[in-house]
């Protein structure tokens, strides 16, 4: 019989990582490769090809990226022209007119995405509710595209109040389609059902740059699969954390913007309901950044609004996002001395290529992952597993620059890079916990990505985090959360509603209008290890009358009386939220969500424990520097040699073949189910 596998690679900046499940045997296997940035397919086939995994003895292949967000990052999206309403041609450069530091004196706009001269306005209106005021005209329409200039590779289409009837949008987009089929083209309708003309203007503007070269992307990335025998189903990962087929992904790839961080979320949240823990923070550090979510009532927390590129300089999208706060401090991000004499860590990275001075690949800038191999935390002769060898030497030399340039010792300048990068972390793990009125000491930190777990017990101490979780394959980890993840689509429309006003026929009457719409995208066509129908979870964006921003609900499932309920469901999630609620004031509906899930087949565990202890064990010691700049002698143990129940004391390093873990000296650790390590922050339960 055929082994049947489900695949999943996650493209990073720095490492393309794969997992793959056998669903006979329950088998996991995981590969970790150097990411090609050029040619980003060439390391999907090298992680395939040193998994040893035949594609056509696959049965679905899920796969994340950064296509799509470095594109916007680096600028190299298509050239893009928008359609828009008459008198809404300058709504990008308006935006809303805030400034995200606004004490900068020498603050200046980002560059517009869309030229002035690429923009061009339609006679067309509708009302707020969708009545038609003005009839869009062919003729005109045909005249504008005819205007378009020849280098116009994507066309955005966003019409004022289209969300209520998007009937504009779509007769515009078959004239464009129809004179300029070479030209990718998109309408806001399809990616956003909701009001606010800047934020979607910015939607469909952010999903026509990126939409030609993700296109190109997911048809070499179909081809190579199909040239390898395989028949598989391709679907990509999305923001939400779920995945989508990809034909959708090429005509919505706004929707894959943060897609291998949020894959990786959905595991920890996965792992976090295996080992009965509801409430985690998900931690991923790799060679080019680290993130930092939320999962409470083991769902990962979405984000109220999101700004591809950055709030400070990017374009706020109306689709769902993880809330994902992402900071520049990977393994790779360079140190150096500002023009202040001040020790800086980031943004900019070493990347793959030429990647941090202990690779040995022509790069001569310190690193984090250099400064961790001077302070003995990394083992340089077991990088992947000692498929990779680093260079002491030339890490050594890297840092001591820096060092000279700073008059400090060697390894207490190794010692700052590593405390300047946690701060830089921390700062992340407040945003996410204390920023939205959490505290940290009521979760349990999973750590993970190639360079979490160093960093893992030095966070947790300093935010008072009493446990830390380091899952099996922790390197590998967001390929994994691939494999347990579902086929999701969100739907959702503005309402502007009393909610006293609001019956509950008519209520449930638009809710099961958006499943119906919702259901269509989410490969129901698809027969191999998916569910026959999907569920549906149900959503609404309420706030008190007078208020400004809206919380979303979601609402139980098979709850008796669930419309009278709404009320004191909403109070209760304010008080949660906020600190406070007002039970007396009205309450208003800004908005209705529907998502379908599609369930797929997944693994039972994401890792193996071991029972017994291998015939031989390697053991053996070093010395490590550790925060408080004292050295310890510690015990140098092997991952896969550690058995089930088996307890550690630190100081310790555990090495794993994708990563290293550090435990502290009042550290302790215990293998619990799955092969996963529980650590005990200064060896005391919270």
């Amino acid at each position: 019989m055929i082994a049947a596998w489900t695949v999943a690679v996650d493209i990073g900046g720095t490492f393309t990582d794969l997992a793959a499940w056998r669903h006979e045997s329950n088998e996991i296997k995981r590969a970790k490769v150097l990411t090609v940035p050029d040619e980003p397919v060439r390391g999907v086939i090298a992680a395939i090809e040193k998994a040893g995994i035949e594609l056509r003895d696959t049965s679905m292949f899920l796969h994340g990226s950064t296509v799509a967000i470095n594109a916007v990052l680096q600028g190299t999206g298509a050239r893009t022209a928008l359609l828009t309403t008459r008198g809404f041609r300058d709504v990008l450069e308006m935006g809303r007119k805030n400034r995200p530091d606004m004490y900068n004196l020498f603050f200046k706009a980002p560059p517009c995405p869309v030229a002035r001269e690429d923009r061009f306005e339609v006679d067309e209106r509708l009302s707020a509710d969708g009545a038609v005021i003005k009839e869009i005209e062919e003729e005109e329409l045909r005249a504008i595209v005819a205007a378009l200039p020849a280098e116009i590779q994507a066309v955005a289409i966003c019409f004022i109040h289209a969300y209520a009837n998007p009937g504009h949008e779509r007769r515009a987009a078959d004239v464009v389609r129809d004179a300029r089929p070479d030209v990718y083209t998109c309408i806001s309708t399809e990616l956003s059902g909701e009001a606010r003309e800047y934020e979607r203007t910015c939607t469909a503007v952010a999903n026509a740059y990126v939409g030609p070269l993700v296109a190109t992307y997911v048809a070499e990335l179909a081809a190579y699969l199909e040239r390898s025998g395989s028949s598989a189903p391709l679907l990509i990962t999305q923001s939400n954390g779920g995945v989508m087929t990809s034909d959708v992904a090429v005509r919505q790839p706004v929707r894959t913007m943060e897609s291998g961080p949020a894959a990786g979320v959905t595991g920890a949240a996965w792992l976090g309901r295996t080992l009965q823990l509801n409430d985690l923070i998900a931690f991923d550090m790799g060679g080019t950044s680290a993130k930092a979510c939320v999962v409470q009532h083991g769902e990962p927390e979405a984000a109220a609004e999101y700004y591809v590129g950055g709030r400070q300089n990017g374009l706020p999208v109306q689709v769902p996002f993880l809330d994902i706060v992402e900071v520049g401090a990977g393994g790779g991000s360079i140190a150096y001395v500002d023009a202040g004499r001040a020790l800086k860590v980031g943004p900019r990275s070493a990347g793959s290529v030429p990647g941090p001075a202990a690779y040995g690949l022509g790069g001569t800038e310190p690193t984090i992952t250099d400064a961790n191999i001077v302070v003995g935390r990394i083992t340089p002769e077991y990088f992947l597993g000692g498929e990779m060898r680093l260079r002491m030497d030339l890490a050594r030399s890297a840092v001591g620059k820096l060092a000279a340039a700073l008059g400090m010792e060697l390894e207490s300048c190794a010692l700052g890079v590593i405390q300047v990068a946690n701060a830089i972390m921390a700062g992340a793990i407040r945003a996410v916990t204390v920023e939205r009125g959490r505290d940290p000491r009521d979760f349990t930190l999973v750590a993970y990505g190639g360079a979490g777990p160093l960093h893992a017990t030095a966070l947790a101490a300093e935010l008072g985090i009493p446990r830390v979780l380091i899952p099996a394959g922790p390197g590998t980890h967001g390929a994994f959360g691939m494999l347990v993840t579902e086929i999701r689509h969100d739907q959702a429309r503005t309402v502007h509603r009393r909610l006293d006003a609001f019956a509950e026929a008519e209520m449930g009457s638009m809710f099961a209008g958006l499943e119906e719409e919702a259901a269509t995208y989410v490969g129901s066509e698809l027969t191999v290890d998916i569910a026959p129908r999907p569920d549906f979870v149900r959503r609404l964006d309420l706030r008190y009358v007078g208020q400004f921003h809206p919380l979303t609900l979601t609402l139980p499932t098979a709850c008796d009386g669930l419309h009278a309920r709404i009320p004191d469901l909403f109070h209760a999630a304010h008080l949660e939220r906020y600190g406070h609620n007002a039970p007396v004031e009205p309450i208003e509906v800004t908005a209705i969500r529907v998502t379908s899930v599609l369930k797929i087949a997944k693994p039972e565990t994401s890792g193996i424990s071991r029972m017994r202890p291998p015939s031989s064990v390697h053991q053996r010691s070093r010395r490590v520097m550790f925060d408080d700049g004292s050295w310890h002698t510690c015990r140098v143990s092997r991952r896969h040699e550690l058995v089930s129940g088996q307890s550690l004391r630190g100081p310790a390093i555990v090495e794993d073949a994708d990563t290293n873990i550090v435990l502290g000296p009042t550290d302790k650790a215990e293998v619990v189910p799955g092969g996963h390590l529980m650590i005990t922050v200064g060896g005391t339960a919270a």
